[in-house]
């Protein structure tokens, strides 16, 4: 046999060396679209726990205006004359001079 190379073999490429540059070619582009896609994940969960986070306080802030509903108009009640003596009453306060009494030993209803 002849060691003389193939005029052929000066002139191909080998398909081996063009199966490993498509393969790195693709590998590449796989790494490019992970790559772009990480950059949305952490977008995307931020978004998720923003309107997780927004319904929470969308609830607290109800609850906190109805507390507030609430404050004000005890407010008003307390604020007139005739309230704040019945406020008074219900903690059992008396006036000056008053007997207060306390009756033990009566049925729940």
């Amino acid at each position: 046999m002849s060691s003389a190379p193939s005029p052929y073999s000066a002139t191909r490429p080998r398909p081996q060396i063009a199966i490993n540059k498509a393969r790195l070619g693709r590998l590449a582009l796989v790494v490019l679209l992970l790559l772009m896609a990480s950059s949305y994940v952490r977008p995307a969960i931020d978004w998720v726990d923003a309107r997780a986070t927004a319904g929470a306080q969308h609830e607290r802030l109800t609850q906190l205006q109805a507390a507030e509903r609430q404050l004000k108009a005890d407010h008003a009640r307390l604020s007139s004359e005739r309230g704040a003596l019945v406020a008074a009453r219900q903690l059992g306060l008396v006036h000056t001079g008053e007997r207060a009494y306390v009756v033990r030993g009566l049925p729940k209803d």
